[in-house]
């Protein structure tokens, strides 16, 4: 009775990561705890789609926007315009914007080729073998890090409330976050559960 008890147990949880919509889909094995807010979010050194090499460290005292990004995902190519337009808004306050693609599957050539048509202007870099992703424990793109000055996490989560996956919510929690740091004060809400698709990881 046992064993079929555990049979049964596991055959759900592969149910499960096999069908479940890719609102979150299932996390990996080697995907560690979210850092917590307040916290220093772990540096990176990554190449963007040009080969250069990007790190947190590097934009110590600048406000920095970190979006899980996948063009395969139509949550995340929804977004894309509207997270250009809140760059560019920004553009003159020192908030960076970078783009991690942690795809097993997705090549720079790809990228690069939808970047320029969507015009996707900052860069995005290249996580290979999913390692970030899975030191930061993101899930799902887009998934969004916003860091402060110091490089503490101040904001986590989704890019805004929407319901559809090209139609801006009526609450920009990104942001809402950036221009709260900017104002020298602490978002409100610092977090919300993140929605698109699951990072495909290796």
């Amino acid at each position: 009775m046992k064993m079929k008890s555990i049979a049964k147990y596991v055959w759900l949880v592969f149910l499960f990561c096999a069908t479940v919509v890719p609102l979150y889909g299932c996390a990996s094995e080697n995907a560690a705890a979210v850092p917590k807010i307040g916290n220093p979010l772990p540096n990176f050194e990554l190449k963007d789609l040009n080969g250069t090499v990007h790190s947190l460290n590097q934009y110590a005292g600048n406000i920095v926007v970190l979006e899980m990004c996948s063009i395969e995902c139509p949550w995340s190519r929804g977004a894309d315009p509207h997270l250009v337009a809140l760059s560019k808004k920004h553009a003159d306050d020192g908030v960076v914007f970078l783009g991690i693609d942690s795809h097993k599957s997705i090549t720079v050539d790809d990228i690069k080729a939808y970047a320029e048509k969507a015009g996707k202007s900052y860069p995005i870099l290249k996580d290979v073998d999913n390692k970030y992703a899975d030191a930061i424990g993101a899930k799902t793109t887009p998934e969004v890090y916003v860091v402060d000055k110091e490089g503490k996490l101040a904001y986590h989560g989704a890019f805004d409330n929407r319901q559809q996956e090209t139609q801006e919510g009526d609450k920009s929690y990104v942001a809402n976050a950036i221009a709260a740091l900017l104002d020298g004060k602490a978002p409100d809400p610092s977090e919300a559960k993140s929605w698109g698709c699951s990072i495909k990881r290796k």
